[in-house]
This record gives C-alpha cells, sequence and structure tokens, in this order.
C-alpha cells in the first residue's frame, strides 16, 4: 500500500503568497459565503493582536508577537523538488480567499506605488524568463467567479470599482466578495472619513510578517479528507450537501467533473442549499428505507455506497437531478396534467397547504418515491389525496415522530414491492389501517385539549384543511400563509368578561374552551382584549374584521354562545373531519 505523506507547516502570510504557491478551489467547493460578521471577525483580530503588542513592546516591530489565524489544508496536484507547485484547497478557501480580497483591498488604498507593486506580487506572479517562472494567478478561484476575481480583485485598483459592476448574473459569492472588500476598506477610514495612513500601514507590515497559517499538504485526497473531517479551523463548516458534493465529483472521470459541478451547483441556485440538502437526505431514504443512525455523509459512506457501489459518481448526481426536479414540480410547484382543471387545482391546493401547514417534511420522500416508478399524473393524483389523509390522522392521533416516520418507510417499500399505482392505492396502509383508526380520530378530535395538539400546529393544520374542503369544486389556486393566520377561542382560554362566567360554569369553560368545536380562524394576530369581549360585540367588532372565513360563517349568524351551542358545533365539526379524512 502506498504510504500517504503528510506535512504541516507554518508560514507567515508574505510566505504563502509568495512564488512557492499556486492554490486553485476546485469547483466542486461551496461558494465563498462568508458574511460581514466573519469578515469583521478576521480583520478585528488582527486589529486587536497589533494593539496587544503595540501595549506591550511600543515600536518595536521585530518583537511583535505572530498571531495565528488557522490551517488550510491542501492536496498536491504539480509539485517540485523544493516543494513549489500547484495545489488544491480542500479546507481553508474561505480565509485564503479573504485574505486575498484584503490584500487587494490595501493594495488600493496605499499611496506607495513600491507597496502597491509588492502587494500586486502577492496576488499575480508575473512570468519571469530568466527565472522560468510562467505568468499564474495565486488563487484560482471556481469558475462562476473567476471573470469577476479578475476584474475587481486581481487587478491594480479594482477594488474601488467593485460596486460599480453590471452583472445581470449576479450570484452569492460575487455578493459576499462585494460586501467584504467594503468592509475591509471602511476599517482603515476615521469618524470623519479620512484614511488612516497609520493604520493601514502597521496593518500590512504586521498582516504580512506576522500573521501566521499552517498549510498541512498531502499528495493524497482521500487523506486531505480525511483530515479535513477531524481539524477544527475557523471557518464555516460544510454541510452533508459540501461533504458529498467532494465525494461524489471525485469520483467522476476529470473530463467530466466541470459538467457535473455545474450541474450540482445549478440545482443549489434553483432550490437552495438547505432544499438540496433535504432532498439528499430523501434520496438516502430511498436507497436504505429506514431511519439513518448516524450523519446522512455517514449513512451515504458506510451504507449506501457499500450497498450500491456503482451509485457514487455519476449516478448519484444523476439522481439528485431528477429527485429535484421532482420535487420541484410536484411538490413545490403542485403541477399535474390530467385534463381536468378541477383536479388540477385540487392538487395544488393540497400540495400548498401539505407544505406549508405539515410540522415534517419526510413525506415527500413517497411522492418523490411515486413519480420515479409509475410517472402517472393521474394516479398521483389519487395517490397524494389517500397519502394526506394517512398522514394526518397519524398526526392527530398522536403518533410520534418515529412511528410517523416508520410507517411513510413502510409506504416507500408498499410503492417499490408495486407492479402498478393502483396496487399501492389498495394497500391494507391506505384502507384497514385508515378504517381501523377511525375511532382514535374521533376521541383525538374530541379531546378537550385539542387546540393545544403538535404544539398547535395541527388545529390549524386540520381548520385550514376544512376551510379548503368547503371551496369544492376547486375553481381557483388557493394560497395558504399559516404563518398570517391565526386560531382564536370563540370561549375565550380565561374570560374576564361577565357574559363568560354566566355562559359558562367553571367547569364547562375549562372543558370547552379548547375543543374544535369552540374554534375559529382570523386573519392575523390575536387580541386578547378584543378576544374576550362578549359574544354578540365579539362577532360584530372582531371576528367579521379578522376576514371571512367558510368556517367562521355559522358562527357570525348567532346571537349568542354556550354550551349547547358549542355541542353543536362541535359534533358538525368532528362529522365534516371524519368526512374528509375516513371516506375513500
Amino acid at each position: 500500500m502506498k504510504s500517504e505523506k503528510v506535512k504541516a507547516k507554518e508560514y507567515y502570510i508574505k510566505d504563502l503568497l509568495s512564488d512557492k504557491f499556486l492554490f486553485e478551489i476546485p469547483n466542486y467547493q461551496r461558494p465563498y459565503c462568508w458574511n460581514k460578521e466573519n469578515v469583521n471577525q478576521l480583520i478585528d483580530d488582527i486589529i486587536d493582536a497589533i494593539e496587544n503588542n503595540r501595549d506591550e513592546f511600543s515600536d518595536d516591530f521585530d518583537s511583535y508577537e505572530p498571531y495565528f489565524i488557522g490551517s488550510i489544508i491542501l492536496c498536491t496536484k504539480d509539485s517540485k523538488d523544493d516543494g513549489s507547485g500547484v495545489y488544491d484547497v480542500i479546507d481553508g478557501q474561505q480565509r485564503l480567499t479573504s485574505i486575498t480580497m484584503l490584500v487587494a483591498a490595501i493594495r488600493d488604498l496605499v499611496e506607495n506605488e513600491e507597496y502597491k507593486s509588492t502587494l500586486s506580487s502577492l496576488i499575480y506572479q508575473k512570468p519571469n524568463t530568466l527565472m522560468g517562472t510562467k505568468g499564474s494567478i495565486r488563487l484560482n478561484v471556481r469558475d462562476k467567479e473567476q471573470e469577476f476575481f479578475k476584474k475587481y480583485i486581481l487587478e491594480s485598483g479594482g477594488t474601488n470599482n467593485i460596486n460599480n459592476f453590471e452583472d445581470e448574473d449576479i450570484n452569492e459569492a460575487k455578493a459576499s466578495m462585494t460586501k467584504a472588500i467594503n468592509i475591509f476598506k471602511e476599517k482603515f477610514y476615521d469618524e470623519d472619513g479620512v484614511l488612516d495612513k497609520e493604520l493601514l500601514n502597521i496593518f500590512v507590515m504586521y498582516l504580512l510578517q506576522r500573521v501566521v497559517l499552517i498549510a498541512i499538504t498531502t499528495d493524497s485526497f482521500a487523506s486531505a479528507f480525511r483530515l479535513f473531517n477531524v481539524i477544527n479551523a475557523r471557518g464555516l463548516p460544510l454541510t452533508n450537501s459540501d461533504l458529498l458534493k467532494s465525494e461524489n465529483l471525485r469520483a467522476i472521470e476529470e473530463e467530466l467533473q466541470d459538467e457535473y459541478t455545474a450541474k450540482w451547483e445549478d440545482n443549489e441556485d434553483d432550490i437552495g442549499r438547505e432544499n438540496l440538502e433535504m432532498l439528499i437526505g430523501f434520496m438516502r431514504t430511498l436507497k436504505l428505507r429506514r431511519k439513518a443512525t448516524s450523519t446522512i455523509f455517514e449513512e451515504y459512506v458506510k451504507k449506501v455506497f457499500t450497498l450500491y457501489p456503482d451509485f457514487r459518481g455519476r449516478e448519484f448526481i444523476d439522481t439528485l437531478c431528477d429527485i429535484k426536479n421532482i420535487y420541484t414540480k410536484y411538490i413545490v410547484e403542485g403541477t399535474i396534467q390530467v385534463n381536468n382543471k378541477e383536479k388540477e387545482t385540487y392538487y395544488n391546493n393540497l400540495m400548498s397547504l401539505m407544505r406549508e401547514g405539515i410540522s415534517f417534511n419526510e413525506w415527500m420522500c413517497t411522492i418523490i418515491k411515486f413519480v420515479q416508478k409509475f410517472r402517472d399524473d393521474e394516479g398521483l393524483y389519487e395517490f397524494v389525496t389517500i397519502l394526506e389523509k394517512k398522514i394526518t390522522v397519524d398526526w392527530v392521533n398522536g403518533l410520534n415522530f418515529s412511528e410517523r416516520i416508520s410507517r411513510l418507510h413502510r409506504i416507500v417499500d408498499i410503492i417499490e414491492e408495486s407492479n402498478t399505482y393502483k396496487e399501492v392505492l389498495a394497500n391494507d396502509i391506505f384502507n384497514k389501517e385508515l378504517k381501523h383508526s377511525r375511532g382514535l380520530f374521533y376521541n383525538s378530535l374530541n379531546d378537550s385539549d385539542f387546540y393545544t395538539k403538535g404544539r398547535m400546529m395541527i388545529p390549524k393544520y386540520v381548520l385550514v384543511r376544512m376551510e379548503m374542503e368547503s371551496s369544492k369544486p376547486c375553481k381557483k389556486k388557493l394560497e395558504f400563509n399559516l404563518s398570517k393566520l391565526s386560531i382564536d377561542n370563540i370561549l375565550p382560554r380565561r374570560p374576564s368578561n361577565p357574559y363568560w362566567k354566566e355562559a359558562f360554569a367553571a367547569n364547562e369553560r375549562r372543558i370547552w374552551s379548547d375543543r374544535i368545536g369552540n374554534l375559529i380562524f382570523i386573519n392575523g394576530t390575536k387580541n386578547p382584549q378584543a378576544s374576550g369581549k362578549a359574544f354578540d360585540e365579539k362577532v360584530k367588532t372582531y371576528i367579521v374584521k379578522k376576514g371571512e372565513f367558510a368556517i367562521n360563517k355559522n358562527i357570525l349568524k348567532l346571537d349568542k354562545w354556550n354550551v349547547e351551542k358549542a355541542q353543536k358545533r362541535q359534533e358538525e365539526m368532528i362529522n365534516q373531519a371524519l368526512d374528509i379524512w375516513m371516506n375513500n
């Protein structure tokens, strides 16, 4: 077995940005994304180190203590006997990019031409025929930011124009670079907007001669990757998505890496990093069909890629692209084509509500699996309508998260084992099991503490779902913004108005205040003072103003609210709910 050479050495910034090193940030790395806090911390820490040294050593710069800013991990691409060469940045690219931009910002602030030339040489290695040196950029960023980086950071004076660029293709990385440059420059101006030349001069000397990084180099990517996992350097921790991006891109032939990097980043741009990570988790579930017992990255490396060795690389990314497209079309956009506008609208409304109102997203796996297996929109419509019933009933019935996830995994298994979508719909999990839970569902809806179920997310979902059903046949798409809707209690939970104490005895108030029959919808947040008024006044001045909902209409016709009225509405609400979720 070939031994892996790992070396670690301290370098001052002036030596790190010298002719010895050329750095490349692989396209599979995450975009530059340091925020204001990260950038401020870097420069403020260096300024603090200068001040501490000044306090102890005054102007004796030779005695100034170094300041350590972490480590970077490099994988050798091409090297010479003297240790110089080209290195892929495996970890530390945020820090290294920030330092390069800081040097560029200072270059464009100093007036001394010799200083400008020296700082420029730290960013760009000029060609030298006599020494056999080619012209090279010290730090090659990802392809998507390369032209931007060359124009506004590498070129002398470029940072002065960074706020004037016209680029319709602005992305997160470019925006973050622009903010970083502006922050760096602002640090060297006093309150009156005058450049603090003294601070600038001592800062650049200290940055180059006393700021230290540890460069850990290895000639093996696997070794570099292992090092990354155990070294806790300053910077943003990589997500499972970042780790799997590296893991899969390095398994792809070199001539296809750029193509697959672009695929990955297009997905990331389309749905965002957080949603992409969620889909990667779904893909793990679809492969293993059981609960994760470790991090998603470890699940893939130790389980998925062991069971399916050919899945690593191109197949992983191609499958992720397919899942992203399914997720976008059928879940985010809620689009099906079944030659029936009412069905298409109903599906869109139901999907919008499920996406917005269900407190967990693992149910999406079953939809993705169904589409992958059958590619039938008519079948998907039928599947989603019955799936929503199963999910909601289990949720309302108080099954814990683990039990609900296990049942979703069973549904994925059922889809995998079925030859047609009708076999899926006919399975006992959607029929006998659902019907057998009717009694428990009734009791759960009739619970005197219904209002507090699921941290009050369950009653909100149930009531919105009932509101949606009352709009059938579906003529238009509905938008559900549950964050702007509130549930209020007709009989207040803690009534102070004499009306309520006369209408309900103390024990009746305890029994009825949180039951489903006592709940209504309102737009916006509750007003405790208004919501505590007597019933007739509350209806006129509060409920009516808070929006018209079908579920509230019968309330508006009443002249009083007491146990008899609450009991009647309770029965009506439960029967309506049973009709929605228990009738196939």
